[in-house]
């Protein structure tokens, strides 16, 4: 909105699909650059901000910023669907009260419901009133909705039996990101169960690699897991072994660690003693050890 990442739109980009890509965790992995959908509403914003619903700059913009910069100036100028509006704007929109932020969070604007939700604040007069919102935002067709909803639940830790219950639905959602989240949420409120687990373990295989994380991350809180998901985890380590992803055998390594006494006779016979996978996985679980030592 403020303009500061149209800086940037004459860059190229390289398409890189981080393992903790999360598009609701807007301030805890910051992107190095913007991506091209966020330069377009960029652009858009600025246009709108300006009554400019034809802007001949466009124009000069690389032909991948151009298109979604049209399009978002479209949804702008027909819905208006912005948490700031220019006609009155206001330095203090950020500092409401809770009471506030709930009025918000059922207004018709899909912004200002993500805005309001991503700004409640653990308060026990208004704990009930937060989850029945958030809860039927979890049952939102509304992609974006569903996403910060999640995001909002595992802030606040909230596990009553209808969230998880929800979170448990969502799990099996069409969309990898919903799914992912749900069970990540899940297993931070600890309410992972035996379906997840089984959920969790099928994602393993999955092609995107933020599913591939949730799935790890939630079968990594298990205390121990059957054969079925060790062998699910396997293929999993191979491939990140195969494809040199250290961040992904690191995750996989403190995993192994949790599960087992000697996990490096399981790598010895599953990496059947190749010298180069072996090294890389011994590294891995040395390096998980000693930031357990850390931790404790």
């Amino acid at each position: 909105m403020t303009g500061l990442g149209s800086l940037r739109s004459r860059f190229e980009f390289v398409k890189r699909a981080d393992i903790f890509w999360d598009s609701t965790y807007w301030g805890v992995f910051p992107r190095p650059f913007l991506d091209t959908p966020s330069l377009g509403y960029i652009h858009a914003m600025a246009a709108w901000m300006r009554d400019d619903q034809d802007p001949s700059w466009f124009a000069g913009l690389p032909a991948t910023v151009n298109k979604p910069s049209k399009k978002s100036l479209k949804f702008l100028t027909k819905s208006g669907d912005s948490f700031f509006n220019p006609k009155t704007a206001d330095q203090r929109l950020l500092q409401q009260d809770q009471q506030r932020w709930l009025a918000l969070a059922s207004e018709k604007s899909v912004t200002k419901q993500v805005i309001a939700i991503r700004h409640f604040q653990p308060d026990n007069a208004l704990a009930d009133q937060q989850a029945e919102i958030l809860l039927e935002k979890l049952r939102s067709a509304n992609v974006t909705l569903t996403l910060h909803a999640i995001t909002t639940i595992e802030a606040l830790k909230i596990s009553t039996e209808p969230i998880v219950d929800q979170l448990n639905r969502l799990t099996e959602h069409n969309n990898d990101e919903v799914r992912a989240k749900a069970v990540i949420a899940l297993t931070k409120l600890n309410q992972i169960d035996e379906t997840t687990v089984g959920i969790a373990t099928k994602m393993i295989d999955s092609r995107a690699k933020h599913v591939v994380y949730a799935g790890v991350f939630a079968l990594g809180s298990q205390p121990e897991v059957d054969q079925t998901t060790l062998r699910a985890v396997d293929r999993g380590f191979l491939s990140a072994l195969q494809t040199c992803d250290y961040e992904f055998i690191q995750l996989f390594a403190t995993s192994y660690a949790r599960w087992m006494e000697q996990p490096e006779e399981h790598f010895r016979t599953l990496l059947n003693d190749d010298g180069e996978y072996l090294e890389l996985a011994t590294e891995a679980l040395q390096a998980s050890r000693e930031q357990s030592v850390a931790l404790g």
